[in-house]
């Protein structure tokens, strides 16, 4: 091969090799771009779970005595806020916001539910229940169930509770309880949780915005 023939060679091999650290170069952009999450939740109030927590099967009952299973949190985005009925303060203004927050919601995209489970199953029957959300929303589901299956529910979900007796009316006692409100996604995974103080608007908005990264 002549002098000249070697160095087409020579250049040959270099423009491919060029070609070649260019390909690569723009496919791993283009993976980055693709993969990269499509929100950053760090601005938000609430906790937004990167990886949503799949919760194990569980068998409560709603406020008409239906069953409520891990599948009935799938097919729509639920929220979910664990109280009772005999609760003096928390409850019924937590469940006033979320009242707000479905009225926000009403035109949205993205379909929602709002469920409210009793952390005083012994009290809180499904008649109770029912009498109690529809105060608040028609659309609500109260939930309850044996005392065991609820405990194991919270267990998962890292929700506290806990009973304090009245010395003087041992039937008047009040549960303390975790305040936040937790977020199910479509799948029915644990998504996000809004922790105290809870505005409505804040909610509203900010699960407009996970929804719509997720859809």
């Amino acid at each position: 091969m002549t002098s000249e023939g070697q160095a087409r060679s020579r250049s040959g091999i270099i423009a491919t090799i060029i070609i070649v650290i260019v390909a690569l170069g723009a496919g791993m952009l283009t993976a980055r771009l693709l993969f990269k999450p499509r929100t950053d939740f760090s601005e938000l109030s609430a906790t937004v779970f990167q990886q949503p927590r799949a919760i194990q099967p569980f068998a409560l009952l709603d406020h008409h005595g239906d069953a409520f299973t891990a599948d009935s949190l799938s097919g729509q985005w639920t929220f979910v806020f664990f109280g009772y009925t005999h609760c003096p303060d928390v409850c019924p203004t937590t469940l006033s916001v979320l009242n707000s927050v479905a009225t926000r919601l009403a035109d949205a995209p993205d379909a929602t539910r709002f469920v409210f489970v009793t952390v005083d199953p012994e009290r809180d029957t499904p008649e109770v229940l029912n009498r109690y959300v529809s105060y608040f929303n028609g659309e609500f589901v109260g939930v309850t169930g044996e005392p065991a299956a609820i405990g194991e529910l919270t267990r998962q979900l890292g929700i506290m509770y806990m009973r304090v007796e009245d010395q003087g009316d041992p039937a008047s006692y009040l549960v303390d309880h975790t305040a936040s409100i937790l977020l199910f996604n479509p799948e029915g995974h644990f998504q996000a949780l809004f922790s105290p103080p809870l505005d409505a608007d804040t909610i509203a908005s900010e699960f407009l915005a996970i929804a719509g990264a997720f859809r």
